[in-house]
């Protein structure tokens, strides 16, 4: 038995696991939330492929799932003119959705789902209708939280000054 190694050109194959259902059509209508937690206020749909569906067993009791997907029109994105992110910050140091690999990830609220129809209501979620969802994780505050965590200060400013402006359009 031989091992093989990925190279770095070597194709990847993914397949969906499901498909967001959301009122969101296009980046720009996204609402964000001023305060608190999550990418937004607002709550999608999470739809899964019939073969995937009971993969949802042992859901109950989680507050909070971590979502992976792919973000298919991350070529129609633009950054806003108000974004101030400063010239030494490139892609790695932010979480902008065109990336060598359009991969997104967001920690969500689980507001209720089934296993019979494969649907999960959740709450958080910045991805747009139709978006491929590749794949659902609990999330585990034991594990996936780390109080000591800090982020450099251009980034506190960026978010103080969006929401200070936000705030103010409202």
């Amino acid at each position: 038995m031989g091992s093989e190694s990925v190279k770095a050109d070597d194709p990847m194959l993914l397949n969906a696991v499901g498909f967001v259902r959301s009122d969101y059509h296009h980046y720009d209508k996204v609402p964000h939330r001023h305060g608190g937690r999550g990418w937004t206020a607002g709550s999608s749909e999470i739809e899964l492929l019939p073969q995937h569906a009971a993969k949802l067993g042992g859901l109950d009791g989680y507050s909070h799932l971590i979502v992976v997907y792919w973000i298919h029109r991350a070529r129609e994105w633009r950054m806003p003119k108000d974004h101030a992110k400063p010239p030494q910050v490139k892609l790695f140091a932010t979480r902008m959705p065109k990336r060598p690999n359009p991969i997104g990830l967001s920690v969500v609220e689980l507001v209720s789902f089934s296993r019979e129809e494969g649907r999960l209501e959740v709450r958080g979620l910045d991805a747009l209708d139709e978006t491929p969802v590749l794949d659902i994780k609990p999330y585990i505050p034991y594990f996936d939280s780390y109080q000591e965590a800090t982020v450099p200060d251009w980034l506190t400013e960026h978010i103080e000054r969006f929401h200070e402006h936000h705030d103010h359009d409202h």
